[in-house]
């Protein structure tokens, strides 16, 4: 029956699997709507299910929804507090650990010799492009840490440092990858399987989740539906070819 199954169900499969809500993310006080929306996709690319986005100015927050409203953020929960406090007692409540980078002279280097033991859950934060963390979040903190830095710039950019954090945090504990409980993940599947069978497929395709298809072994897109991710107009212009996304 499996091979009787959608590729892109299979390919859900698999990504389900490599699924966390055991590290999440916090982005406060982001000012620019495209780093927000890079910190969510890499977030998504990394397997992580849950961000806690901490919006402290409305028209900053219209922004961000706007920007992110479709793409990673559609596989992804993304749970938004109009203050750092409201957003602790949360992650408090979930029994998070909260680790926030900051450039004080007692942070931790995020580097492989360097980097504290990772706990059963854990919460990373980045703080605004301009000035970091609040001081109320460097106050809550369990841990600071930061990413070494060799050169003359001042900083990374925040979309890539979000990505180096993550990744350093998964490198150093790889069960992090996959750790999510089976109701959760039954509900994930539940959602995505709406979403992937689209105007008159639910039907079929819920009759899947019964008897969930197995995962693909990669989650690559196909040779066939890969191609340049590019506006249509720059596309055009260049003679290049593109495709949706594949799923």
């Amino acid at each position: 029956m499996t091979s009787n199954a959608p590729r892109r169900l299979r390919r859900a499969e698999a990504i389900l699997l490599k699924r966390t809500s055991r590290l999440v993310l916090v982005s406060e006080r982001c000012v620019d709507a495209h780093n927000l929306a890079a910190m969510l996709r890499t977030a998504e690319l990394l397997g992580i299910q849950h961000v806690y986005v901490i919006d402290q100015d409305d028209e900053i927050s219209q922004q961000h929804k706007s920007t992110v409203s479709s793409g990673a953020n559609s596989w992804i929960d993304v749970h938004r507090f109009s203050s750092t406090s409201d957003c602790l007692t949360e992650l408090r409540a979930k029994g998070y650990e909260i680790w926030a980078t900051d450039l004080d002279s007692g942070a931790v280097a995020a580097a492989p010799t360097t980097m504290p033991d990772i706990p059963p859950k854990l919460a990373i934060v980045m703080g605004r492009e301009t000035d970091g963390i609040s001081d109320k979040m460097r106050e809550a903190a369990d841990k600071l840490i930061y990413l070494p830095m060799y050169g003359f710039t001042e900083s990374f950019n925040l979309g890539v440092a979000t990505g180096m954090i993550l990744q350093r945090v998964i490198d150093a504990d790889p069960t992090i990858v996959g750790a999510m409980d089976s109701e959760e993940r039954n509900e994930l599947r539940k959602k995505w399987y709406a979403k992937l069978g689209g105007l008159g497929w639910e039907e079929i395709y819920a009759e899947w989740l019964e008897t969930p298809p197995l995962a693909l072994d990669n989650v690559r897109p196909t040779e066939e539906s890969r191609s340049p991710r590019m506006k249509k107009n720059l596309a055009k212009r260049l003679n290049i070819k593109t495709k949706p996304d594949a799923t």
